[in-house]
């Protein structure tokens, strides 16, 4: 089975990064670190294909500046991952030899070759990094448009209907298993070079009942707060997964593999198209009046990430640049016979 999710996005203040959520999780922490094209991703990729043909369980961490690279692979199974600790989603060992250890794909550079190529490969990294204040930006003005919405959708009324709306859905969905609760923080949408990206297989896969919130209006946090709640007091395992707009604040999606039962939010910026087994319009809530005049809010928060997704592809293109006067310098046979001595640990042959 392989779920999907990303643990940093663009976000209002700049990125948000849950890879610490990794540091409570019982792995075995193989934190990499090296540069731009120095084969991070594909090493990452080929572990974990490694693993499902063999059967076992793969979460595979996808990167928010370029979602078709890793930036980290788990194997629930063997209780370890790897994940790239670079900036901007920088991990260190407390205690190298413990459960966390480095892997220097630096190594793998010819730095004295590079030395040439240098200066210019360090310019195009400079304009990569100047797109970023630009995205902040967009993503900042978006929240505040979605502070007018969230202060509408305050009222005491909606707040009762979503609690009573939670307590119901607990009831029929989630069961007392008499374990210890577990959270564990993901996202499953993010803003990147290649749109509003949803990770829609991933609750299907996890879960066997999938319950789709339709939300506009920021009424589904509140509901799925009040449902983690319940979720750990029946000792449920709980994937907590945030929007990238509110990486620190109440969920936007939750899954619970140990309940078989995912409840994920869907807006018109992030549309959810995977399977479900039952779906819950919140935006009805709302009186047709209230939902008019919080239209033009909708509109300007789409355009607004649109804007940041066009600065996100200008600056993969940069980081594309970077990665081509990266690779001449790299020893991609010790890559490769570093990824071949890994999968020979791991699964005891090739």
């Amino acid at each position: 089975m392989e779920s999907v999710f990303y643990l940093g996005a663009c976000s209002p203040q700049g990125f948000a990064s849950h890879y610490d959520s990794l540091l409570h999780e019982g792995l075995q922490l193989n934190v990499i670190k090296g540069g731009s094209g120095c084969g991070k991703s594909t090493f990452m990729r080929t572990v974990g294909r490694a693993a499902q043909s063999r059967g076992l369980d793969v979460s595979y961490i996808l990167c928010s500046s370029d979602p078709d690279s890793l930036d980290g692979v788990i194997l629930p199974a063997l209780g370890i991952a790897y994940v790239d600790g670079t900036a901007p989603h920088v991990l260190e060992p407390s205690l190298c030899g413990g459960n966390m250890n480095y892997v220097n794909f630096g190594a793998f550079y010819n730095r004295e070759a590079m030395s040439p190529n240098e200066a210019e490969i360090v310019e195009a990294q400079k304009a990569n990094a100047a797109q970023y204040p630009h995205v902040t930006a967009c993503l900042a003005a978006a929240d505040k448009l979605m502070d007018s919405i969230r202060t509408v959708t305050a009222a005491p009324m909606y707040d009762e209907e979503t609690a009573a709306l939670a307590e119901c859905l607990a009831l029929s969905a989630i069961k007392p298993v008499g374990q210890k609760a577990r959270t564990v923080s993901r996202f499953l949408t993010a803003v990147t070079p290649k749109g509003l990206r949803f990770c829609t297989k991933t609750p299907a896969a996890l879960c066997e009942r999938v319950y789709v919130l339709r939300d506009n209006y920021f009424l589904a946090p509140r509901l799925l707060a009040r449902l983690h709640e319940l979720s750990q007091a029946s000792g449920h395992e709980c994937i907590v997964c945030y929007s990238p707009l509110l990486p620190d604040g109440q969920p936007t999606h939750l899954l619970i593999p140990t309940a078989n039962a995912a409840f994920i939010s869907e807006t018109r910026d992030f549309p959810y198209d995977g399977p479900s087994f039952c779906r819950i319009d919140l935006d009805s809530t709302l009186p047709p009046s209230a939902r008019r005049a919080l239209d033009f809010c909708g509109k300007t928060i789409s355009s607004l990430l649109y804007q940041a997704v066009s600065h996100l592809r200008e600056a993969k293109r940069l980081h594309d640049r970077i990665e081509l006067l990266c690779h001449p310098f790299v020893d991609f046979e010790a890559v490769n016979i570093l990824t071949e001595r890994t999968v020979f640990e791991l699964f005891g042959e090739k």
